[in-house]
């Protein structure tokens, strides 16, 4: 128990959030797409909780650095050429309600992207989301939106959320058992 303990006392702001499984997940959009963005925070670094999210009806993503900003947006933003091999727009029917998809982007991530020329339409992949675009009108206005969360990032987002420690990490055995407790001092 104690073991546990120590171990989760040792857990800081300074280390990245880590997962036990990785998820792919693919949203398709055509048309004129309706994004929503919502900020909160500043990019002061002590201001730990600043965010910036771009919603749609099934997708939400929370960037929490600069890093991640710039990598989506660049993403978006170089694709432009593929984008520009799709055709304007698609005949779309009602939108699709499914379950909504929610990332927490923290860094960088790999970047991918595709024009699939037999079945027309590009693909953005980020680390496991990918997006399936139908035509340009779906590129630009996300791009556009892209555009504006690259602009507003410097403003709400720190620049890395996740900073390496200068401090050497103390051993488990260095810790307390539980926070708050000292062990007491060897007497001779």
């Amino acid at each position: 128990m104690a073991e546990a303990v120590r171990r989760a006392v040792h857990t800081t702001a300074e280390k990245p959030p880590s997962a036990g499984q990785h998820i792919q997940a693919m949203v398709s959009i055509a048309g004129e797409q309706e994004l929503r963005l919502d900020t909160h925070g500043s990019g002061n670094r002590r201001d730990w909780g600043g965010h910036i999210a771009l919603s749609s009806d099934n997708l939400l993503i929370y960037l929490h650095d600069q890093t991640a900003a710039r990598m989506y947006a660049a993403a978006w933003i170089d694709a432009w050429y593929i984008a520009s091999k799709l055709p304007e727009t698609v005949e779309t029917g009602p939108p699709a309600r499914g379950p909504v998809t929610m990332v927490r982007a923290h860094g960088s991530d790999s970047v991918d992207q595709v024009h699939d020329v037999a079945r027309n339409v590009a693909l953005i992949k980020i680390g496991g989301l990918t997006w399936r675009i139908h035509d340009q009108a779906a590129w630009a206005s996300t791009e556009h939106k892209w555009r504006e969360i690259s602009a507003l990032a410097p403003m709400v987002l720190p620049v890395r959320r996740y900073q390496p420690s200068s401090r050497p990490a103390k051993a488990n055995s260095d810790l307390p058992a539980w926070p708050g407790v000292q062990r007491p001092a060897p007497s001779l």
